[in-house]
C-alpha cells in the first residue's frame, strides 16, 4: 500500500512546516474517515495513524510545528487550533478542541 510506504519514508526526512502539516492532515484523515476511505483494513489504518503520530510528536518535528506558529504561519496556526486538539499534537499542547469540529 502506498501510505505504508509514504509513513515509513517520512519518518527519515527532515522535518519541515510544510511536511508537518502534509502529515497532520493524513492523520486527521485516518483518524475521522472509515478505514476503506484510505483504501486499507481497520488494522493497517491504526497502524499508519500510529506511524504517524509517532513521527509527529518527535522532538525535532515538534520543534519545526512550534516554529511555524512562532513565524504565524496559516497553515500552523489552523493546524494548531482546528485539528491538533483532535490528534493531541504535542506540539500544541495548550490548545482545546474546536467546539465547531
Amino acid at each position: 500500500m502506498v501510505l505504508e510506504a509514504h509513513a515509513r519514508h517520512v519518518g527519515l526526512l527532515s522535518p519541515t512546516m510544510e511536511r508537518y502539516f502534509t502529515i497532520a492532515m493524513l492523520t486527521q484523515h485516518l483518524t475521522t474517515e472509515p478505514s476503506a476511505a484510505a483504501g486499507c483494513t481497520w488494522a493497517q489504518q491504526e497502524a499508519l495513524r500510529a506511524t504517524y503520530l509517532e513521527v509527529l510528536d518527535r522532538d525535532e518535528w515538534t520543534q519545526a510545528a512550534r516554529a511555524g506558529i512562532a513565524a504565524d504561519d496559516n497553515r500552523m496556526r489552523w493546524l494548531a487550533d482546528h485539528r491538533a486538539p483532535q490528534l493531541r499534537l504535542r506540539a500544541f499542547p495548550d490548545r482545546e478542541p474546536d467546539a465547531e469540529e
